[in-house]
Formats: structure tokens, sequence, C-alpha cells
């Protein structure tokens, strides 16, 4: 080898201090991410060398051996991965159970499963799309989707090189070099489609909209497929195979890339935010900038940044880097449950020497010793059977926070099902008559709840459309033969209503038509999300207002929506334009007031369950409790004919809101009011409804 060639030693201390850049940068952004606000490009940054690294021993061996020994590579992969991973899986379970309410030990017991099995990614992709899950706190394990992604692309990377290595026979006998060049070039050919296929998909994921593209391996498999590519390149030049130019290997010309790719590193970490369309075409910054750092190899010369590089802290970070990602983040998340806040700078670096002791220990006493094990070293097939044993009992520690879940609240559910068949005087929004008080019985039963509050919510299903359809559903309930009949039209804060609404109109015969679609208000006005692509809620509305023209048999039009929408143009005149179409149609428009949401930072139910004795603790100042986008009001005044409905007396009290009135949960999650308290304001809605109908 050459002075002037790129190295391909086991051990690339430039490499090290890759992954300490890429572990320290998420980190920090974790931390601090108005600091940071693109840290997050330190996961491509692991991609890229993860793909180089596990491509180049792969390809060494095919090479040398002509084949590639799956066991032995998996027994690599389980020895190095496995034991850190499921000691921190096991230790999050453990420690969850002291420090979250059991509302949340369902969610963690499925994050430790999905972690287990190295399919964190997909379950938050899932998540990210389902409207009822998106909003969800990010839980201790959520880290190891990216793990998920690497150990994915760690069974599918090994069969297509198998695969290639199979297919394509040697040209000529010969040095294996020369026996392996065919294979190498149909090796080109197969990585780069990966990485063209993965990475336009990435593109239109993030130019879609589509959330669930943050998380899925199909939108970042092009960054470790990068790596692969580096690899193959690497591989021709030790072999000759692959001539550079003198300039391209002069030291100074190697040093200049350094810099600049790792400056480019640089802005894209402190330019980038959330609103960056990521991964997509922006993540190729960090991407490319980490494969030119590789490529370098290690540098001398004026302008290198040997001595940085080979500083022992640094060599020592990117050595601890797994361990330190690993531990890191369930630090934070336990502090921010614990303490009720974000960590000011102060805190950020205690969690960060936390953090770093953990990585040390978990380094020292379980990352190497299970590495170099001989008993396991020896046999892939004790390798492999011992990471399966590792891999079943993190997942059987998974299962227990939803069993423990599930027999705690089975007593509660009992005593909360009895109180809501048969209630008691002043139960839910009956007592605000009476001062509101959080209990009118002497058992302190919440309804519903708490751990279950997220599936109280209107029994309709499919009549709720998904932000994403192009669709809106027609359902119809209560009695055919109705003399008057009532729509319910507009987003989730519309469907909230539903059984308020329902509930009046059984007990006067009436006809209840919905059309119903979450994300998606009954405006004139776009909203941003529908402009990116995110949502689809243009179509769902022109067909809306065309079904309510068709009728002829609704008598009033019922709406409502969330008021934290935001609006391509003006949301009170979008409002105002749709209901006019339908004053002028001759269905006169009942607009409702959007309800006040608990503070943000955390779930009502949680604070209830953890103040059970006490849920006073949970209310929250009126002032600041409505979302100032709420455009309610304002359109009724472009759009006079509109009776206005407003219900803020329901849900606050003397200054003060609440979220437990009448032994009832006022909120199912973090805005949306739970059936059960709906069905307690039954009477008070229908009186106001119908002196709206009368008056007009």
């Amino acid at each position: 080898m050459s002075s002037n060639s790129v190295q391909v030693n086991n051990f690339r201390p430039e490499i090290q201090a890759l992954r300490a850049l890429a572990v320290l940068l998420v980190v920090a952004y974790h931390l601090e991410p108005k600091v940071v606000p693109g840290g997050y490009i330190g996961v491509d940054i692991f991609f890229v060398i993860s793909g180089f690294l596990i491509t180049s021993h792969l390809l060494r061996e095919a090479e040398r051996t002509g084949r590639i020994r799956l066991s032995e590579f998996f027994a690599g992969r389980a020895r190095r991965i496995l034991p850190a991973a499921m000691l921190v899986i096991l230790v999050v379970v453990a420690a969850s159970f002291l420090v979250f309410p059991k509302t949340q030990w369902g969610t963690l017991g499925l994050q430790a499963l999905a972690s287990a099995f190295s399919v964190q990614n997909w379950v938050l992709a899932a998540d990210s799309v389902d409207y009822l899950a998106a909003e969800q706190a990010a839980g201790p394990l959520q880290h190891f989707w990216s793990l998920g992604v690497e150990e994915q692309f760690y069974l599918f990377w090994p069969l297509l090189i198998l695969v290639v290595c199979w297919l394509v026979k040697p040209e000529v006998p010969g040095a294996r070099s020369d026996r392996f060049a065919a294979r190498r070039r149909w090796l080109w050919l197969a990585f780069g489609a990966v990485a063209l296929l993965s990475l336009g998909y990435s593109a239109y994921a993030g130019y879609s909209g589509d959330a669930a593209g943050y998380f899925v391996t199909t939108t970042r498999i092009w960054e470790l497929a990068i790596g692969g590519l580096l690899a193959l390149a690497v591989q021709a030049h030790e072999n000759d195979a692959l001539r550079l130019p003198q300039w391209v290997s002069a030291w100074s010309t190697r040093n200049l890339a350094v810099l600049l790719a790792l400056g480019a590193i640089g802005i894209a970490a402190f330019s980038y935010d959330g609103a960056t369309v990521f991964p997509g075409i922006a993540a190729a910054v960090p991407v490319l900038g980490c494969a030119v750092i590789i490529a370098a190899g290690s540098t001398r010369g004026p302008g290198s940044l040997h001595p940085l590089v080979n500083w022992r802290p640094v060599q020592w970070v990117g050595l601890a880097s797994y361990s330190l990602y690993l531990w890191h983040w369930p630090l934070i998340v336990f502090y921010t449950e614990l303490s009720g806040g974000k960590p000011k700078p102060l805190q950020s670096a205690a969690l960060l020497a936390g953090s770093l002791l953990l990585a040390w220990a978990s380094l020292k006493f379980v990352e190497t010793p299970m590495r170099h094990l001989r008993f396991l070293a020896v046999s892939p097939a004790k390798s492999l059977i011992a990471g399966a044993a590792m891999v079943a009992v993190a997942a059987t520690a998974g299962l227990l926070p939803g069993i423990a879940q599930e027999r705690m609240v089975e007593q509660e559910q009992q005593v909360a099902t009895a109180l809501a068949e048969q209630p008691p005087e002043g139960f839910g929004a009956a007592s605000l008559a009476h001062g509101a008080p959080a209990f009118v019985t002497g058992e302190h039963q919440v309804v519903p709840v708490p751990a279950e509050a997220a599936k109280d919510l209107p029994d309709i299903g499919s009549c709720v459309q998904n932000p994403q359809s192009t669709q809106i559903k027609e359902c119809e309930f209560g009695s055919k033969d109705a003399t008057y009949t009532v729509a319910l039209v507009g987003d989730s804060h519309a469907a909230h209503w539903f059984e308020a609404l329902n509930g009046f109109a059984r007990s006067k015969g009436w006809k209840v038509v919905t059309y119903l679609k979450n994300s998606c208000p009954f405006s004139e006005a776009q909203r941003k999300a529908d402009q990116d692509g995110s949502i689809n809620c243009s179509e769902a509305f022109e067909q809306s207002m065309d079904d309510l023209a068709k009728r002829k048999d609704i008598d009033a039009v019922i709406t409502s929506n969330w008021g934290g929408s935001t609006f391509v143009s003006d949301p009170a005149q979008g409002l105002a334009a749709a209901w006019g179409k339908l004053e002028d149609a001759g269905l006169p428009v009942y607009a409702i007031v959007d309800t006040p949401r608990p503070p943000q930072d955390s779930y009502a139910r949680d604070c209830v369950e953890q103040n059970i004795n006490n849920p006073e603790a949970c209310s929250f100042p009126e002032k600041g409790a409505y979302e100032k986008g709420d455009a309610t009001k304002a359109a009724a005044k472009l759009e006079p004919r509109v009776k206005v409905l407003d219900f803020s007396d329901q849900f606050c009290v003397a200054g003060t809101c609440p979220v437990v009135v009448g032994n009832v949960l006022i909120y199912r999650d973090k805005h949306h009011i739970s059936d059960t308290y709906m069905s307690t304001l039954v009477p008070v809605f229908g009186q106001r409804l119908q002196q709206a109908i009368d008056s007009k």
C-alpha cells in the first residue's frame, strides 16, 4: 500500500473521530436543540460509516474466499450489538415503572418489544401517520429506530452481495483480484440501483409530506448504500483496478477535501432544523461529507486535522459512541418526566456527564467483554443462541408493562363502568352548577379511566376519515323517518361534539348526518399542511359542499374546527366563505367555538393518574388556554347569518379550566374532549342549539 492510498486497515482513527462527531451532534441536538437544530444529521453519518465498514468486511471475505459465511457475520453482529442494547431495554423498562404513570406503560411496552426485535422505526412510522398516536410524547426507547434501520440493513445487504457473487461467475482463472473483477462491476450496479431507488423514494416521501418517511428503512437505505459504494471504490483502488490522478491523492488536496466536507457537515448541523425536508435531498450534505472524509483516509501536513483526530478523548468518544447513543436518550426522557420540563444548560451538562459515565461503564463491563468472550467468539452457533436468548429476555420484559397496566386498570375499569351506567347526581358537566368539584362521590374514581382515556372517542369508526384520504364519508345516525336532520361537518374538533349532538338528536327524534375528516376544517382557506402534501383536504371539502347542497332533507349544519390549524390565506375569510355558500343554499349554519386545551407539554390523563386524589393540581388558567388561531367568532362577523355557539363556560370556571369535574375526565388526549364528558353536556348543548335554531 502506498503512503498516499486510502487505508483499509481494521482500525481507522478518522472513522473513530467521525463516530465521535456523529454521536456528539445527536446528543447536543437532544439536549440543546436550539443550539444545534440540525444535530440529527449525526444519525446519517452513522449510517454511512456502518455501510462502509460492513461492506468492506463482506467484500474482503468474498474476494478472499469466494463466499460469505452468514452465520459468522450474524454472530459477530450479535456479539457487537445485542448485549448493550438489550441491557438498556431492561433498565429502561424497570426504571419506567418508577418514573412513568401507568397511563404510559402500555406504549412503553410496545416500544420495548419493537426495540428488541429491531422494528422500532416501523412502529414509529405507523404512529406518525396515525392521527390518534401522532402527538404521543417521545418515549425513552424511541432512539432505537435508527438501530432498527441498521440491523435491517445487516440482514438485507449480505444477501445482496451473496446473490451477486453466486450469479456472476469469474471471468478467467488467475489472481483472486482478477476473478473478483466481474463481480465487482455487478456489485457497482446493484449498490447503485439500491442507492438511486432509495434516494428517489426518500425525496418523494419528504416533499409529499409523508410523515412516516423520516423513519422507514426505504428512505434511509441509500445512505448506507453510499457507504457500500465507497467500500467498493476503496477496494478497487487497493487492487489497482481504479487508478486515481496524482493530484487527487496529494496530501494537500485530501486535507482541503476533509476541511470542506467537515464544513458542509457543520453548516447542515447548524442550519437545518425541524422544518427542513428530511431525509430527502438535504441528507446528501452530511452523507457525502462523511463519505469524502472516509475516502480521504488519514491525513498529514498543513491543514491536516490529524492532531485532533488522534486526540485520546476524541478516540475514546468514538469508541464509546454506541453506548453513549444508547444511554443518553433515556436519561433525557427520565429527567424531563421527573422535572416536568426540558433541561437548562446546567442540567444538560449534568446529563451529558451522566451519559458519558454510563457509556464508560457499558463499554468496559458489557460491550468489550461480550465482544471478546472466547466462549462465544469461537462458535457462531453459541453467539447466535446467546443473542436470541438476550432478545427473548428483553422482549419478555417488554410484555410486562402492558400486562401490569391491564391488571391494575381492570379493577378501576369496573368501578368506572358502574359510575357511567348509573351516574350519580352532579356527574360530569352537571357539577359545574355546584362549583365544579372534581368528585361528587366518596370514591375518587375517574371516568374514563386515565389509562384508557385515549379510547374514549365517538364510536363512529370510518365515518371520520383520515387526513391523507381524498374522500369524505357520509354517515347517517338516528331515525330514518325523522322530520328534522342536522349535519355535523368539519375536522376532529367537530367530531368530538358528536356525542353531545347525537345524544340531543336521539331525544328529539332527529337524524344526524356526518361529513368528518381529521385535520380538515370545513373552510375554503387551504391549510398549510394541505399545501405541502402531508394531508389532503381540498377534495374532501368540495365533496362535502356538493353533497350538502344536493341533499334536500338537511335542516341545519353544525361545524367546528381546531383553532390551532394554520392556513395559506385568512382563516376567517375561508370559514365565512364556506358558511356563506351553505346559507345561500338555504342551509343555516351553527358554528361552535373551539374548546380550550391543557398545556402541551404533557397529557392531562397522565397528570390525573399521578394526582388521583387531587386532580385540581392539573387545572390550568383559562387565559391562554384557547388557540389563538380560532377564527370562529371573526368569521361570524364576516358572515352574520351564522349563529355562534360558545360553550367555554362548560370547560372553564372563574378563570380556571379543570381537567376533572364530577368524576369525569374532560380530555382524552392533548386537545380532544372525552366522549364521556361530551355525553354529560347533552342537556346544555341541546338547550343552546334549540335556542339558536328557534331564534334564526
